[in-house]
Formats: C-alpha cells, sequence, structure tokens
C-alpha cells in the first residue's frame, strides 16, 4: 500500500508555470519515480518548455528527443539527447526550439530512462507561427497586432511599486497620420497613486521611433485642438518614469479643446473608478476613417508645420472581471458571465460644457471591431469571446 503526500512545484520558464503533482513513496521508502512535461502544446513563437522529473536522489536517468520532421528541439547543449543524475528528488530540464514558422504544427517526442524504477514515452505539440503577427504577447488589454499598413508596435515599461520594468502602454502608430491608432493598457490601483508629477513632464517625441514620422509638439497643435493623451497621465501616478512616457507623442492627438479638457475629460475620470482588484484593460483609439463633424477640422499642423490628420471619433474599450477580485488571468475564465466588456463610442466635436455620459455613447466591442477592423481582446476564450464581445450592458458600467 502507498502512502502519498500532495506537494507544488513551480517552473520558471517564459511563463511561470505551476504545476501540482503526487508524491509517492513505496514501502520501502524510496520515491516513485515520475516524469512529464509542463506542457503538451506550446505557441508558435515559444521557445522552449520544461521536462519536470521527480525522483531518488542519485537516481541516474537519460532524456532523449525525436523531433518530427527534423531536429528542430534540443538541449541547451545542441544534443538531442541528455543524462544526469538526481541531485534533489525534484528537477527541471529544459527544451528548446526556434519559432514554427513552417504553416503547420510540428511534434516531438521525449523518452526518459531512470536506473530505478521507471520508462516514460512523453510528447508534446508546437502549434504554427503566424508571420502576419508583428508581435504576440500575454497580455489580456493587447489588441491583434498585424503587419500591415506600415504600422509601427511598441511597448513601453517604466516602474511601478518593486518592479522597475512593467508595462506601461503599447501603441499601434501610423506614421501617415502621425498618431497611434489605439493604446493599450492596464489600469490598477497602484497604477494610480504615487510619485508621479505632471507638472515635471515635458511633451516630447518617442525615442523608439524616427522623429520624422512624429509630430512635433513642444507646443500644441494649431489651431483648437490640444494634446490630448490616450493613455492619461492621470492613470500613471505610481512613478515619474511612467508618467513622462504619456507625454510622448506617440500617445497623443489632435483633439478639440471643448471635448478634450470637458466630455473626455469626465470619460477618463470615469474609467478610473472603474478599475478592480482583478485589473481593468483598456484600449483607447482614435478614428480617422469616417465623416467630420462641422465644428472639426479634417488636419491641423505641429509645430513644424507637418499636416497632422484629425480624428472623427475616438473610443476606449474595457475588459474586466464582473466581481473584480477573482484572482484569475482572462485567458482562464470560460464562463461569459463573469467577464464584462463594454465601448465608449464617441464623435469627435466640439461638445461645449456637456460633460454627460450616456448609453449613446456606448456599443459592444464586437460592433468596435467591425468599425475599426481591429481585433480586441483575444485572450478571451475562444469558447465565450463571441458572447463577451457581442454584449454591452451600460448600467453595468454605471452609465444609463
Amino acid at each position: 500500500m502507498q502512502k502519498c503526500v500532495w506537494s507544488v512545484m513551480a517552473i520558471l520558464s517564459l511563463m511561470v508555470v505551476a504545476i501540482s503533482t503526487v508524491r509517492c513513496e513505496k514501502n520501502d521508502g524510496r520515491i516513485e519515480s515520475q516524469a512529464y512535461i509542463n506542457t503538451e502544446t506550446v505557441k508558435g513563437d515559444s521557445k522552449n518548455c520544461a521536462v519536470v522529473l521527480r525522483a531518488e536522489q542519485g537516481t541516474s536517468y537519460q532524456i532523449t528527443i525525436q523531433s518530427v520532421g527534423d531536429d528542430w528541439a534540443h538541449f541547451s547543449d545542441g544534443s538531442n539527447q541528455i543524462e544526469g543524475v538526481m541531485d534533489s528528488t525534484d528537477k527541471v530540464v529544459y527544451i528548446y526550439f526556434s519559432k514554427n514558422d513552417s504553416g503547420e504544427s510540428r511534434e516531438a517526442n521525449v523518452y526518459v530512462d531512470f536506473s530505478y524504477g521507471g520508462t516514460f514515452s512523453l510528447f508534446f505539440t508546437q502549434e504554427s507561427y503566424d508571420s502576419s503577427i508583428a508581435f504576440s504577447r500575454e497580455w489580456a488589454e493587447l489588441p491583434l497586432c498585424k503587419k500591415e499598413n506600415d504600422y509601427i508596435f511598441n511597448t513601453h515599461y517604466g516602474k511601478l511599486g518593486l518592479k522597475d520594468n512593467a508595462r506601461n502602454y503599447t501603441y499601434c502608430f501610423d506614421p501617415k497620420v502621425r498618431a497611434s491608432l489605439w493604446v493599450a493598457y492596464p489600469l490598477h490601483s497602484s497604477h494610480m497613486s504615487g510619485e508621479g508629477n505632471r507638472n515635471y513632464s515635458s511633451f516630447g517625441y518617442d525615442p523608439d521611433v524616427d522623429n520624422e514620422v512624429q509630430a512635433n509638439l513642444t507646443k500644441s497643435y494649431n489651431g483648437w485642438y490640444d494634446r490630448g493623451h490616450q493613455l492619461p497621465a492621470a492613470d500613471r501616478k505610481c512613478s515619474q518614469q511612467m508618467m513622462d512616457q504619456t507625454f510622448y507623442a506617440t500617445n497623443m492627438t489632435p483633439q478639440q479643446y471643448s471635448f478634450n479638457q470637458n466630455k473626455w475629460g469626465v470619460l477618463e475620470g470615469r474609467v478610473r473608478n472603474m478599475s478592480c482588484n482583478d485589473t481593468l484593460y483598456v484600449v483607447t483609439g482614435a478614428y480617422f476613417d469616417g465623416l467630420h463633424h462641422s465644428s472639426i477640422d479634417g488636419a491641423t499642423t505641429d509645430r513644424s508645420g507637418n499636416q497632422c490628420p484629425t480624428p472623427t471619433h475616438y473610443y476606449k474599450a474595457l475588459l474586466r472581471t464582473k466581481k473584480g477580485n477573482t484572482g484569475k488571468r482572462i485567458d482562464e475564465i470560460t464562463d461569459p458571465n463573469q467577464l464584462r466588456a463594454i465601448v465608449f463610442w464617441m464623435e469627435h466635436k466640439n461638445t461645449g460644457e456637456d460633460t454627460s455620459i450616456t448609453s449613446a455613447d456606448c456599443i459592444s466591442v464586437a460592433e468596435l471591431e467591425q468599425k475599426t477592423g481591429f481585433t480586441f481582446f483575444p485572450m478571451i476564450d475562444d469558447s465565450i469571446e463571441q458572447k463577451v464581445k457581442g454584449t454591452a450592458v451600460p448600467s453595468e458600467w454605471g452609465v444609463y
């Protein structure tokens, strides 16, 4: 009869993978040998996976990889076979590989032999990498980034609490309009309080984009147009570094001053109040392809005289858990009733002193995708994506 005690091992790879396993002792006190792979399916742009070993300390092991098609999977020394001795009862051995741009998924068999008790036959599949995707990140706020129309995608990082390299925001910059079509970012209470002070920030060029395609915003756009933040400065009080990055030209669009300071400004404040412990995921966007309101010029100029088209509409797409304190990642949720999403879609115009936000300003994420051609919140599980994106209930967001 075996006596079993549960334990948990944390595997640090490109992602942190928590794996639960069973520790079993035989009647003679020896640990029963075990082996498995931390995931049976890896993404096309993943670079490694882990073989998890459990055996009596001092047990010898041999691991052999047979990658179907060619030798695309290997150990850190480039070989497809490795030998070793268990220096503790638990061990992790990494298998490395490159992006799979073959257009088809590929499989690898992994054989593990222990000198004491056990031979294991394992396998994993690497999905095909979509070469049309500009880059892929495990962030719930990030729209699908495709290589098209000469768009420039980039992420800024900064100090957040004890982290020196936390993500700040990601943007899709279109050189043709000298502005970002969208800016995506997480929003949590930890982002909105701290030492950041906008009085110490200066408008300027984004150091990661050629100055020649950006707007010169050392002073505001010409005419009645503010340098409108897509990610508001007030959303990044967590550090001066993160706040300073919100003043880059890639985060700015020419926004009619009364719209910016009144109706849009009120929406920004209300969005801050919609954040939660689980994090609110936000995509702020500028839409250039509609018809301009009569109060808006088709374009303005920057301080260098460069033409800067004005957006016809602005939007904020929001996604969060309903309860706000589940502790779950978005892709871990398979019940559509645990998520809520909405879009605030507004015509860019002189709104005067109007600060009202009503249900007439709201659409679903699915409608936004139809208007813009972008795919938003792709991390949502496929089985519930249609319902979550197709549903918008303004009252859930305090809007009527």
